[in-house]
C-alpha cells in the first residue's frame, strides 16, 4: 500500500506561487501573471515565454512557515537538495541532474557563488524576499561561469504603498525561535523596505548542534520616470555548531562553522530615448566563512586533533548594457561585464606529528561582452538568440551561445524548443592548491552542450493550466582528483571525466473554486557517468555507466491549499523523493550505495484574529515532516524529524 501511495504523488507548487508565467487564454497578449526578468535580464513581455521558469512568492512562502530558501527550492521541479542532517548544516542544491556547482546564485543581480561555482544553502533565509526566481536551463550566455543547468535569483522586497510595519515571534520544536521587525511602503517615485531577523534552533543531535542566523535587509527604489534606480544592501550573519564527524558519529563538543555575508547591489536604469535603455549594475559580495575546532579538552592531543581557518572570499562587478526596443515586442541587448574574483584563507592544523600552519590567496579577473535579441516574430512566433564571449585570466577565452523558440498553437496551446552550451570555472583550490594537494593552473573550464523542448496548455475554461518538458545534457571536461600524481609536484586535478544527464518534468495546477486550488508536478532525471575519471572502482565518485551520486531518477509533490473570505488558509503539501545513489566515504575505498525513496508531508495554517484585516495581526502554524518519517539526504546523516512552529505575524 505505501508503494502504491507514494507512486501516486506528484510535485507541487502553490497556486498563489506562480509555478510559471501565464493566466488566462494563451492567444492574448499582455497575459502575464509574473514578469520574470532572470531568464532574459530584460522585463519585457512576448507572446510566448522560451524559458522554463518558476516564481516563488516570498509573502506564501513565509505563510508556509517556510524559513529557509532551501525548504523553499524542494518545491521546484528539477530541484533536488541533499542537507547533510541538521537544519544549518552543508546544503546542497543539484538542478536537473547536474552538479551542485553548476547553478548561479543571485542576490539582487549579485552572484554569491565561490569562485567555481560551490555555494551552500544552509544559512540563507527567507527574511525580506519578495520573490525567487528560478530558471532551467543553460545560461551561461547572460550570466557567465557556473550557470550550467539554471540560475536562481533572490529579489528583495522593495516596498509600496502605505508606510507599513511587520513583525513576527514564535517558537518552535527543538528550541526553535524566529523573530522579525520591519517596515516598508513609499510610491512610485520613492519606496523601501528595512527588515532586521533572527532565527535559531537548539539542533536536532544531543549536544553542539545551534544553528543560529542573523539577517539585516534593506532595498530603496528611486524614479523620476526618466532614471530608475534600486540600491540594496543584504547582510547576513550564521553560527552552525556540529558534534559530527565525516562518518556522521556524534562525538565533537565544539566544532563550529560560523558565517558572514554582506551583498551590496547598486542598479540603475536611464532612458535615453523612448526605445533605447541604457542599464548599470554594480555589485559586491563580500564571504568570511571561519571554521573552529579546537582540542575537547586539555587531554585531547593525539592525532588530528585541532582545526581552525578562516577566509575573505570577495567578488566585484561591473556591468553595462544597452536595451533597444523596436518593432513593438522585440529587444536586442548589448552589454559588457567586468568582475574580479578573490580569496584570502589561513588554517592551522594541530596534531600530534606537529602544527601546520598555512595560507592561501588567488585572484582571477574575467571580462565579457554580450548579445542578445529577442521578441516576437509573429503573432504566434516568439524567440531569443543569445552569445557571449568571455576572457578569463586563468583560463583563456571562452564562448556560449543559446538559442530558443516558442510556437502558440492556438488559443490554449504553446510549445517551444532550446539549445545552448555553459561553462563552469575552476575553483581557486583546483587551480592553484599548494601543500598536500597541487593545483593545475592549465585547467580548463568544464563544459555543457544541453537542448530542451516543452509546452503549456490551459484547458477547461482556463481552470488548469499543463506544463512540461524534455531536456537531455551532456557534461565534459569535468574535473576530477587524482591521489596519485604522474611525477612528484604533478598537479592533482585533471579534466578527465565527463556524464550526461537527461530527463523530463511535468506540472499540472488546478483552480477549483476561487478559494481552492490544487497543483502537481513529477520530475524524471536519468543521470549516468559517460567517461570515469583517474578512479574506475566501484565506489569512485564516476564509474562508467552508473548514475551520479544525491540525484533521485524520479521525484514528486502534491499540493492543496484552501483559502477563507476572512483570511485564513490552510495548505498541505507532500513530496516524495525516489531513491537515490550516494557513497560510503566512512570507508576506504568508499563504497557504492543506495539511498532508500521517502515521503514527507509538510502543513501550515494562517489564522488572522478575530476583526483584523490582511494586515492585523495573523498566527502562523506550520509542520514540517508531519509524519516523523526517518530518512537520510547524505548517508550517515539522518534528516530531521517533525518539527513544528507556533508564531503570530504583524504585516506582509
Amino acid at each position: 500500500m505505501r508503494r502504491v501511495r507514494t507512486r501516486i504523488l506528484f510535485t507541487v507548487f502553490l497556486a498563489s506561487t506562480a509555478h510559471a508565467q501565464q493566466r488566462g487564454p494563451l492567444g492574448a497578449r499582455d497575459t502575464l501573471g509574473t514578469v520574470v526578468v532572470t531568464a532574459t535580464r530584460v522585463p519585457v513581455s512576448t507572446n510566448a515565454p522560451t524559458a522554463s521558469t518558476t516564481v516563488l512568492s516570498g509573502e506564501a512562502l513565509r505563510a508556509q512557515g517556510i524559513s529557509k530558501v532551501s525548504d523553499a527550492l524542494r518545491l521546484v521541479p528539477g530541484v533536488q537538495m541533499a542537507q547533510n542532517g541538521p537544519q544549518g548544516s552543508v546544503t546542497s542544491l543539484f538542478l536537473r541532474g547536474g552538479n551542485s556547482n553548476y547553478v548561479t546564485v543571485l542576490v539582487d543581480g549579485v552572484a554569491v557563488n565561490d569562485a567555481g561555482g560551490a555555494f551552500d544553502f544552509g544559512s540563507l533565509s527567507t527574511d525580506n524576499v519578495d520573490r525567487i526566481e528560478v530558471v532551467r536551463g543553460p545560461a551561461s550566455v547572460l550570466y557567465g561561469s557556473n550557470a550550467v543547468s539554471g540560475v536562481i535569483q533572490i529579489i528583495t522586497r522593495d516596498g509600496r504603498g502605505a508606510a507599513a510595519y511587520t513583525m513576527e515571534a514564535g517558537r518552535g520544536a527543538r528550541g526553535a525561535q524566529r523573530g522579525s521587525v520591519g517596515m516598508h511602503g513609499g510610491t512610485s517615485a520613492a519606496s523601501y523596505s528595512l527588515l532586521a531577523a533572527r532565527q535559531s534552533t537548539d539542533g536536532i543531535l544531543p549536544y553542539n548542534n545551534k544553528d543560529v542566523t542573523d539577517v539585516l535587509s534593506a532595498a530603496t527604489h528611486l524614479s523620476n520616470g526618466v532614471t530608475d534606480a534600486r540600491l540594496s544592501a543584504r547582510w547576513s550573519s550564521s553560527l552552525y555548531q556540529y558534534p559530527t564527524e565525516y562518518d556522521g558519529t556524534v562525538a565533537d563538543r565544539n566544532a563550529e562553522q560560523v558565517d558572514h555575508r554582506l551583498v551590496v547591489s547598486a542598479d540603475v536604469a536611464h532612458r535615453l530615448s523612448r526605445d533605447l535603455l541604457l542599464h548599470l549594475l554594480l555589485g559586491s559580495n563580500e564571504y568570511l566563512p571561519r571554521s573552529n575546532d579546537g582540542p575537547d579538552t586539555p587531554a585531547d592531543t593525539l592525532g588530528f586533533y585541532g582545526y581552525f581557518s578562516r577566509s575573505v572570499r570577495t567578488r566585484r562587478t561591473a556591468e553595462a548594457r544597452l536595451d533597444y526596443r523596436f518593432a513593438d515586442r522585440n529587444t536586442l541587448t548589448v552589454g559588457g561585464e567586468v568582475a574580479r574574483d578573490r580569496e584570502r584563507t589561513t588554517s592551522l592544523s594541530l596534531s600530534e606529528y606537529g602544527n601546520s600552519p598555512d595560507a592561501f590567496e588567488a585572484a582571477r579577473n574575467n571580462s565579457a561582452l554580450y548579445a542578445q535579441l529577442l521578441g516576437d516574430a509573429s503573432s504566434r512566433l516568439s524567440y531569443s538568440v543569445g552569445a557571449r564571449l568571455d576572457q578569463n585570466s586563468s583560463f583563456g577565452t571562452f564562448r556560449t551561445a543559446r538559442v530558443s523558440a516558442a510556437w502558440t498553437v492556438n488559443s490554449t496551446t504553446r510549445i517551444r524548443a532550446s539549445m545552448g552550451n555553459a561553462f563552469k570555472a575552476p575553483s581557486f583550490y583546483e587551480n592553484f592548491a599548494t601543500g598536500y594537494v597541487t593545483g593545475n593552473p592549465a585547467l580548463r573550464p568544464e563544459r555543457s552542450r544541453s537542448s530542451e523542448v516543452g509546452f503549456e496548455s490551459v484547458v477547461h475554461d482556463g481552470a488548469v493550466t499543463l506544463r512540461g518538458a524534455l531536456f537531455t545534457q551532456q557534461f565534459t571536461d569535468v574535473i576530477q582528483y587524482s591521489g596519485t600524481a604522474p611525477k612528484p609536484g604533478a598537479p592533482n586535478y585533471y579534466n578527465v571525466a565527463a556524464a550526461k544527464a537527461d530527463g523530463a518534468e511535468l506540472s499540472a495546477e488546478w483552480k477549483l473554486t476561487p478559494m481552492s486550488s490544487v497543483a502537481a508536478s513529477q520530475s524524471w532525471t536519468d543521470t549516468r557517468t559517460t567517461q570515469a575519471g583517474f578512479d574506475k572502482s566501484a565506489g569512485a565518485n564516476y564509474v562508467a555507466g552508473e548514475r551520479l551520486i544525491r540525484r533521485p531518477a524520479q521525484s514528486s509533490t502534491v499540493s492543496a491549499e484552501q483559502r477563507w473570505a476572512d483570511g485564513s488558509r490552510l495548505q498541505v503539501t507532500a513530496m516524495h523523493v525516489g531513491e537515490r545513489a550516494d557513497r560510503d566515504f566512512a570507508a576506504y575505498p568508499s563504497t557504492a550505495v543506495s539511498l532508500p525513496a521517502y515521503t514527507r508531508v509538510d502543513a501550515s495554517m494562517v489564522l488572522p484574529f478575530k476583526g483584523a484585516d490582511a494586515s492585523g495581526p495573523q498566527m502562523v502554524v506550520s509542520a514540517t515532516n508531519l509524519f516523523n518519517v526517518a530518512y537520510q539526504e547524505v548517508l550517515h546523516f539522518p534528516a530531521p524529524g517533525r518539527l513544528w512552529y507556533l508564531g503570530v505575524r504583524i504585516g506582509r
